[in-house]
């Protein structure tokens, strides 16, 4: 048995791996995740968790920030030391965000041997920093872009990692090609990244509900920021009982919520997500082949969000929309073509099932415990 940290950010692209990858890893060895507060609401099955202080030295610019960050990351290097010291792991196992950054520089310092999980297509500040002195680079992606060729020895492809509720509905074969007749309402859901995507309230709702004006039936499950509840969902009730007044009732339902732990049962429902483009919810979709219109996040760092999202397109498993006035517009184009003939959505089913799987899992324990 060892002893094992992770860390991680705690945005959900970067806790969704490591809460998969710590369920499984927890049947044979001692576990911990540190991470930030941010995480907790995704961890509450999670029976070691130390939260550590964390400030983002990018998320804001200027002398009094980048002085605040440096500040809140000494103590936390203060404290995964005593952490690292008394916990005394074998392997630490770091997967990107800077609150992984503290506990691999203690690790490094300590001599305990680490190794990296870059789940984007793009390689992360902090996993470029501890690149030459990692064990290992393991990553979710084949290619990662702009990889400097002198460490390609510890570059290992793995696969993306997938909570275990996704694997579920793999092994269930629940949909596997399968969608809503074509004379039926078109089942979306529209997901917005672990903390909601405020564009989607803002641009959406009137091109769902010109699509209902034209006779495109639409059923709706859309996540929103909670600000957003009152004012999207009066939006749609108005418009709805306006048109039973003029007797031109919409073939249109809708439901909204700001977060679910229980992501995969819209998942299961749907015939099409319409989602921001980080790593976890990508691969996530794509592990149980649901066809979805990616809107990578513009100002995403280094652009990772928009490469995540190409991998797909390329593979023509998606539709890849950037975030700009055109958005709205091209994705109601998208999804009128869906509803007037389902075999768009098959060819995206047929495309992804095709995708190289392997088992990212087992690939990972593998290289970290051999």
């Amino acid at each position: 048995m060892k002893k094992i940290i992770l860390c991680t950010g705690g945005t959900g692209g970067h806790i969704f791996p490591m809460i998969a990858l710590y369920e499984e890893l927890k049947k044979n060895h001692k576990v911990k995740i540190i991470t930030d507060s941010r995480a907790i609401k995704y961890l509450d099955q999670i029976d070691d968790l130390t939260i550590i202080p964390a400030e983002s030295p990018y998320r804001k610019k200027g002398f009094i920030h980048f002085i605040k960050s440096a500040f809140i990351i000494f103590i936390s290097m203060i404290k995964s030391f005593f952490i690292i010291l008394f916990y005394k792991p074998n392997i630490v196992v770091g997967s990107g965000g800077y609150v992984s950054f503290p506990v691999l520089m203690i690790a490094r310092f300590l001599k305990i041997k680490f190794f990296l999980y870059e789940t984007n297509s793009v390689l992360g500040r902090v996993n470029q920093l501890f690149l030459p002195h990692c064990y290992k680079l393991l990553t979710g992606y084949e290619l990662i872009s702009s990889f400097p060729e002198k460490f390609n020895d510890k570059m290992v492809y793995v696969g993306q990692l997938v909570r275990s509720q996704f694997n579920k509905i793999n092994e269930e074969g629940l949909f596997y090609g399968k969608t809503s007749k074509e004379d039926e309402a078109l089942n979306i859901l529209i997901l917005g990244g672990s903390q909601g995507a405020k564009v989607f309230g803002e641009k959406l709702p009137e091109k769902f509900l010109s699509l209902a004006k034209k006779n495109v039936k639409l059923s709706l499950s859309q996540q929103v920021q909670e600000d957003q509840i009152k004012k999207v969902g009066s939006y749609y009730e108005n418009n709805i009982k306006a048109s039973q007044i003029n007797e031109k009732k919409l073939g249109f339902s809708f439901m909204l919520f700001t977060f679910s732990n229980q992501i995969e049962d819209f998942v299961k429902k749907a015939d099409i997500v319409i989602c921001r483009s980080g790593s976890s919810t990508l691969s996530e979709l794509a592990s149980v082949n649901k066809p979805f219109i990616a809107v990578p996040l513009k100002n995403s760092l280094d652009n990772h969000q928009y490469h995540n999202a190409k991998y797909y397109a390329d593979q023509d498993c998606c539709w890849l929309v950037e975030d700009n006035q055109e958005m709205g517009f091209k994705i109601e184009r998208i999804i009128e073509n869906v509803f007037q003939t389902r075999v768009l959505l098959n060819h995206k089913i047929e495309n992804l099932i095709k995708l190289k799987r392997g088992n990212p899992i087992d690939n990972f324990i593998n290289q970290i415990t051999k």
